[in-house]
């Protein structure tokens, strides 16, 4: 099982050395996906791979230290009858969350997404959006 979070910190708050020790703690895994860091915060999305108990105890104990916590879903919106698969979007994506199929259309995988916004800052007719915040 795999959950996608989102968690922010003061920056009084975080040392770089507190994901490995609620790791540890809870025993999971937590892949790193994105950092930004302020002045005044630092904020992690990553993915918690473990158990549904294990990943419920990383999240308590990622507040208990200060963070602020929240769950992602799907946070892009890619739609299919806007495109004209021009690439933009798939020459500009650093994972590779968006590719073309065979037939030459654009497919978005939305587990491997960052949330650069590249794609939706670039688009030319605004078929990527995003959802959160």
């Amino acid at each position: 099982m795999s959950k996608r979070i989102l968690v922010m910190f003061p920056n009084r708050e975080y040392k770089e050395s507190l994901l490995h020790e609620i790791m540890l703690k809870s025993g999971t895994i937590f892949n790193t996906i994105n950092t930004e860091v302020t002045p005044t915060h630092t904020k992690i999305m990553g993915e918690i791979k473990g158990d549904e108990e294990k990943a419920g105890e990383f999240m308590r104990i990622l507040k208990r230290r200060g963070g602020i916590v929240r769950e992602l879903d799907v946070m892009m919106k890619f739609d299919q009858a806007k495109c004209v698969s021009c690439g933009m979007c798939v020459s500009l994506c650093p994972t590779k969350a968006i590719l073309y199929n065979k037939d030459f259309s654009v497919k978005f995988d939305f587990n491997e997404c960052i949330l650069c916004m590249r794609c939706v800052e670039n688009c030319p007719v605004n078929a990527v959006s995003y959802l959160g915040d």
